[in-house]
């Protein structure tokens, strides 16, 4: 999963330093998962980058791996529950974003005369979340028995045999309309009209994940606000807010982390997904924490991160819906593994009886909306395989109450708390794209 993340990083880094104003979106654990699946079908020194560059032992260890990834598919994640709560909330007026208060009392809360009044019941919502895999075989390269079965027991993938030769537009259509229900309509049309299909296979993997704010964000206090672009222009946008209530926060010497776990089912121990936000101190600085999350991966561990419950003056996240696409190749080659696409050097004999099979293409598509009730979001990863052919008594004012108020690009993360596998990886920098 690091070498994924990596390449998610790697990504949003080379697209602030060519001057791009598009937000970036990938599925780390997407890419983890096929890369997983087309290893387990390698062999020779192909075999053994795989293993260098996906932190792996052999075959059994990345279908370990991904073993414990389609465990976050439990019924459990799923499911709905029927348990309500009730939630407490004082409501504050759109003013006091601008001009609250920044340092009340140490026994006194700002607007503290505000009636408490309760939330509505709400039913808890725990994440929906989906991974479904498929493979579309060419008739004239059958899968190796022991690939076959590894694909339809651990990857609970579906095995399609298809002509490539004579219905490559057809098995185009069956991708694009297998993608599409898969991730529940977010993406549409995978593969281009220009996109050629050729023998031996292809492989699809599709996610789908929507999850809802365990505190959910109430849209009466919306802000249209200015967001700052890089290229130092602005823009009106809007903005989701908070005031005065605890969250699990950080900071650093370049940047603040905001964490917002989404709901869990009552009946859920081992499973809980937050959203992360990594915000730059300096308004044009996400190229300066890109290069270094990019010099030391374990940064965003979140073991590493230290976040504590911190009391918050105000909080502003742009409300978000974007989708963004990419071959992944050149980003995969460009950290050293390079054997599986090289016509010349890949080795897949544990995967199919066809000469010369190599990687041609991974397409990885993404889709996020995020709004005042929580997360919707999906990815695609396709993977073509070519032939070659202070006290009261001494009192003084308290520092101010820290914000985080993500007005300029910043970076997030989905991640499961208990795997810390990062679902999601991205980069906003132009909430209205």
């Amino acid at each position: 999963m690091d070498f994924c993340v990596s390449i998610a990083t790697q990504l949003i880094l080379d697209q602030v330093k060519n001057g791009s104003s598009e937000n970036i979106l990938t599925s780390p654990m997407s890419i983890n998962m096929m890369l997983n699946m087309v290893a387990s079908g390698s062999g020779g020194k192909t075999l053994e980058q795989f293993k260098e560059f996906l932190g792996s032992e052999g075959i059994n260890d990345f279908n370990d791996k991904s073993s414990i990834m389609m465990s976050l598919l439990a019924s459990e994640t799923a499911a709905a529950s029927s348990s309500d709560e009730t939630e407490t909330t004082k409501p504050m007026p759109k003013a006091m974003f601008d001009g609250a208060p920044q340092n009340p009392m140490p026994w006194e809360s700002p607007y503290s005369s505000l009636r408490e009044l309760p939330r509505k019941k709400r039913q808890r919502r725990p994440p929906l979340f989906s991974l479904a895999k498929a493979l579309w075989v060419d008739n004239g390269f059958p899968l190796i028995p022991s690939f076959k079965e590894i694909t339809e027991s651990i990857y609970k993938a579906q095995v399609k045999n298809v002509d490539f030769r004579t219905q490559a537009e057809q098995v185009k259509k069956d991708v694009n309309s297998w993608v599409e229900n898969e991730t529940k309509g977010l993406i549409q049309g995978l593969l281009s009209p220009d996109v050629e299909l050729e023998p031996p296979l292809c492989l699809a993997n599709a996610l789908y994940f929507k999850g809802a704010w365990e505190h959910t964000f109430d849209i009466s206090m919306n802000l249209d606000k200015k967001f700052y672009l890089l290229n130092g222009e602005t823009i009106e946008v809007s903005f989701m807010t908070f005031a005065y209530e605890c969250r699990s926060y950080a900071s650093f010497d370049d940047y603040k982390v905001l964490k917002l776990p989404y709901q869990s089912g009552p009946q859920c121990t081992n499973k809980q997904f937050s959203m992360y936000f990594f915000l730059p101190h300096r308004r044009f600085g996400l190229q300066d924490m890109m290069e270094k999350f990019n010099s030391d991966r374990t940064i965003l561990e979140p073991k590493h991160l230290h976040l504590d419950e911190v009391r918050l003056s105000k909080v502003w996240i742009p409300k978000l819906k974007f989708s963004y696409s990419v071959d992944a190749i050149q980003l995969i080659e460009d950290k050293g593994l390079t054997r599986p696409f090289d016509p010349m050097e890949a080795d897949f004999t544990n995967m199919s009886n066809g000469s010369n099979v190599f990687i041609s293409r991974i397409l990885h598509k993404s889709h996020i909306e995020v709004n005042a009730e929580g997360t919707e979001a999906a990815a695609v990863t396709f993977v073509e395989e070519s032939d070659l052919f202070g006290s009261a008594l001494d009192w003084s004012p308290p520092p101010p109450l820290p914000s985080f108020v993500a007005d300029h690009p910043f970076m997030f993360m989905v991640v499961e708390e208990f795997s810390k596998l990062v679902v999601f990886s991205g980069a906003v920098l132009n909430p209205n794209e």
